[in-house]
């Protein structure tokens, strides 16, 4: 979600995502009565709503994101400091929210006032988000959060240079401002630097920045107000990534946009720019997912994306050098997105080992998460700050229980 090819490594590297997301598998908890309800997966971190509504969050925590009072990582779930009867959390890209009762309470990394409280100063406890009393929901994206009102109204805070706050202005904003033309939405996501929101018409619109074509209008002009993403009108559930975005549809297929570089789109789409001669591998309309077409959701991550399938498997698909996508680190036989991408992502969705009864799966920066039916929570990909949470700093290419 960044500037242009000239600065497309810087991009990517910049990008930061909020995701989440539920699996299933025939798995004990590890602690009867500790149930998880939400997942979320960010970007060094995970986070997660239990039975009880509290919220607990593990992994990288040096802006205090996991919102324990500390600036020192977990390699295991902790409480939020005050959290409880907790509805919704969401793990972005250094902070994290949650609605309350209504309310919206936010920690961790406020540099660019991401936490909403008026304020640019970063807490390890959360802050109560001004002015918000009516949430449904809340999404944490790379340095700006969004929520949903009951109303069907959007607002956002934090960064805004991109004009990923939607309210038709590029100046960042510490409290929060209503996106323009937005009275009927019924989801948002924030993503690295541009948001979106599903509205009750099961249309799609779309703001912030556009290099990678992640508004979906067929443009890769950035929008500080919301744009209609073309050719969706049957739209399930949104999810934005870092630079792509995805949504279900009522038939049960995946429609995704923006940067396909490492097969994050689930299809094929190169576009060659003559002034410099370069592929350019990405999609500023909505392409389907390959072979996909009985999903229940989908979480569009960094360089990969994940969808739980009706019956409750979970596909990934994108790079899986650091083993986001679930299956083992196998690589074999895949099929890159084009000229130029890692021999180790793919376009083609590949099944997540040993999981078979997910309810919801969450992809963040270089990990992935799911939730499964018996409410206990599996991660795998990344672990270098303990954001898998299963009490080790190990990767796993294979999904691992979250400890409790």
């Amino acid at each position: 979600m960044k500037k242009t090819l000239l600065t497309l490594s810087a991009l990517l590297t910049l990008s930061m995502l909020n995701g989440c997301g539920d699996g299933g598998g025939s798995f004990s908890p590890s602690t009867p009565g500790v149930r998880a309800t939400v997942i979320s997966a960010g970007d060094g971190h995970s986070c997660e709503v239990i039975s009880d509504g509290s919220a607990r969050c593990w992994g990288l925590n040096t802006s205090g994101q996991v919102g324990n009072g500390t600036f020192f990582s977990v390699l295991k779930p902790a409480g939020v400091t005050g959290v409880s009867g907790a509805g919704r959390v969401s793990a972005g890209g250094a902070h994290s929210c949650a609605v309350l009762g209504g309310s919206v309470w936010c920690w961790g990394e406020n540099t660019s006032g991401q936490l909403g409280n008026s304020t640019t100063a970063t807490s390890s406890t959360p802050v109560a988000v001004t002015g918000v009393s009516a949430a449904t929901d809340v999404s944490a994206g790379g340095d700006h959060s969004c929520a949903l009102l009951s109303g069907g109204h959007v607002f956002c805070w934090g960064k805004n240079i991109f004009g990923q706050l939607g309210n038709g202005a590029t100046s960042g904003s510490s409290s929060p401002v209503a996106v323009s033309g937005i009275s009927s939405a019924t989801e948002v996501s924030a993503g690295g630097n541009h948001t979106c929101a599903l509205l009750s018409d099961s249309t799609i619109r779309c703001w912030g920045i556009n290099t990678f074509g992640q508004l979906g209008n067929g443009s890769i002009s950035s929008s500080s107000s919301p744009v209609a993403v073309s050719g969706i009108s049957n739209a399930t559930h949104i999810s934005a990534g870092a630079n792509h975005t995805c949504a279900t549809v009522s038939t049960g297929a995946i429609q995704c946009w923006g940067d396909n570089s490492s097969g994050q789109l689930g299809a094929f789409w190169t576009l060659i720019s003559l002034i410099p001669l370069v592929n350019i591998t990405a999609s500023s309309t909505p392409v389907q997912v390959a072979s996909v077409n009985t999903s229940a959701n989908v979480s569009a991550g960094f360089q990969h994306t994940c969808a739980v399938l009706t019956g409750g498997r979970v596909s990934c698909w994108g790079e899986n050098a650091s083993g986001q996508l679930g299956n083992g680190g196998i690589t074999a036989g895949f099929t890159p997105p084009g000229v130029g991408a890692s021999p180790t992502s793919t376009i083609s969705p590949v099944a997540v080992s040993g999981i078979s009864t997910a309810t919801a799966a969450d992809a963040g920066l270089f990990h992935s998460c799911a939730l499964l039916t018996n409410r206990t929570v599996r991660c795998w990909g990344v672990n270098s700050s303990g954001q898998l949470g299963n009490d080790t700093g190990f990767s796993s290419a294979l999904p691992v229980e979250v400890a409790n």
